[in-house]
């Protein structure tokens, strides 16, 4: 004899899953959005060292970018849980997790760009392949989230 379940027991299940999930990507993006804040930090010292700004102003600036990049961090980290746990209920998480690694990691590009258009500054000339892998990783995503829409819209047309 079949258990069948309950369907108020079925419905607390998926919504604590699409909870515990969106709570690992969102650790995932997380983490990724830490790493942009040092590297937008990073670039905004190097690019304040590059056009010669008074370096009495640097301190200031680099406090107000700390705490506004702060407060962005943690904003995208609220928003990034809310918004997974949405889709995820949805069963669409994939195509948004992968359009936030995306953007993620272009702008880890966009950061590192600068260094080696204008000059390295302190970096080491072979980190080459990480601003690479991070400009190859992001089209990668980008075009795997635009596939795993049109595969998704296809599904609900049937």
């Amino acid at each position: 004899m079949k258990h069948s379940m309950d369907p108020l027991l079925q419905e607390h299940k998926k919504v604590t899953a699409a909870g515990y999930l969106s709570v690992l990507l969102t650790a995932v993006t997380s983490f990724i959005g830490i790493l942009n804040w040092l590297a937008l930090r990073g670039l905004v010292i190097y690019l304040l060292g590059y056009y010669n700004v008074n370096p009495f102003s640097w301190q200031a600036i680099d406090y107000i970018m700390f705490i506004s990049l702060g407060i962005g961090w943690l904003a995208y980290v609220y928003y990034s849980q809310f918004h997974f746990k949405k889709r995820a209920l949805a069963g669409r998480v994939w195509k948004s997790f992968t359009r936030f690694l995306a953007v993620q990691l272009g702008l880890l590009f966009a950061c590192g760009v600068p260094y080696f258009v204008l000059g390295s500054g302190n970096r080491p000339k072979d980190e080459w392949w990480l601003l690479a892998s991070e400009g190859v990783g992001a089209l990668v995503l980008t075009l795997l989230s635009i596939w795993l829409g049109r595969r998704a819209s296809k599904a609900s047309d049937r």
